[in-house]
């Protein structure tokens, strides 16, 4: 961005890692006012610029927004705000000593990659942070996503995915359910969605007692569901809790069989189980969520919620 002063009368100074995976070009793409990065040297450039800036300062977070690491640590290009480092507290020091963040407005930080508030040492960076700046930081709870932002940042009605320093002090470390080494390693290489290879189940659906709504999908349903799923961006959540919306009981290949897709927050993603239930779900954006909603709505409802009824 060209004219730096106008980031400073934004309720969001949006910061964004200039090297993007698919993913994160999208976001890029949605926000309109933001700064790209490289690093470290960068950042310190734009607080630089922008204090040099004869702009009015609103109040506002600093959204910083980028890749995470295997222990769920903000990464901004070539640098990773890791609390255990002491270089990189040592810059964030020097920003209180300086009064940086104030003097541009700044009340708060949202470290906005996937689930940056969900391992101990991403916690502890959290806290780290808050207490060096004298103000309140945030994490995420779950995966991000482009869905998640609009033209001015992050959506407000997103606000339930966010930790804050101050509760994650008095959180006891197993609130988050932990991923395993394995686990780690495939949300760091994207799952590709091969519907052929989901578990297939029997037609008959009398004992599912899953508790939540069943539809059954036809064949030219299912094809425009899963032309709205992004195939290839596939990752392992297991800090993702959220309850399905409903199943999605798709037509299988083999006769008399179906595979199942679970539909998850305001239809934004879907959940398989391709290794089985006992193994974290798989999770997928789509791409278009009111389009997947307008489906599944007319989709026949093969049983109820209750798993009672």
């Amino acid at each position: 961005m060209d004219n730096f002063g106008s980031l400073l009368d934004q309720p969001h100074l949006c910061v964004l890692t200039r090297h993007a995976d698919t993913e994160l070009a999208r976001i890029q793409d949605t926000i309109e006012r933001k700064a790209l990065v490289g690093g470290r040297a960068d950042l310190e450039d734009l607080f630089s610029t922008l204090l040099a800036c004869d702009q009015p300062r609103t109040p506002k977070t600093l959204d910083l927004i980028g890749h995470s690491t295997a222990d769920c640590l903000l990464q901004l290009g070539d640098w990773v705000i890791d609390g255990t480092r002491p270089l990189a507290m040592a810059y964030f020091r020097g920003l209180a000593d300086n009064e940086v963040l104030p003097r541009l407005g700044i009340y708060a930080i949202r470290l906005l990659g996937c689930s940056t508030a969900t391992t101990p040492r991403a916690r502890a960076t959290i806290i780290e942070l808050s207490d060096i700046l004298g103000i309140e930081v945030f994490g995420m709870r779950d995966m991000l996503v482009a869905a998640h932002f609009d033209a001015h940042g992050f959506v407000r009605d997103r606000a339930y995915m966010l930790a804050c320093s101050e509760d994650l002090r008095r959180m006891p470390d197993d609130s988050f359910v932990q991923p395993s080494p394995e686990i780690v390693e495939r949300v760091r290489h994207p799952r590709l969605l091969d519907v052929d290879a989901l578990p297939s189940l029997p037609d008959a659906t009398a004992h599912d007692v899953s508790g939540w709504p069943l539809r059954r999908a036809g064949v030219d349903d299912a094809q425009m569901i899963l032309g709205c799923i992004r195939r290839n961006e596939g990752a392992a959540m297991p800090g993702l809790l959220a309850a399905p919306i409903c199943e999605v009981a798709f037509p299988s290949s083999r006769a008399g069989q179906h595979f199942r897709m679970q539909m998850l927050l305001d239809y934004t993603f879907v959940r398989v189980y391709p290794d089985g239930d006992s193994r974290p779900g798989i999770v997928y954006p789509i791409d278009n969520p009111r389009a997947v909603a307008r489906i599944v709505a007319m989709l026949q409802t093969v049983l109820p919620r209750s798993p009672t009824s």
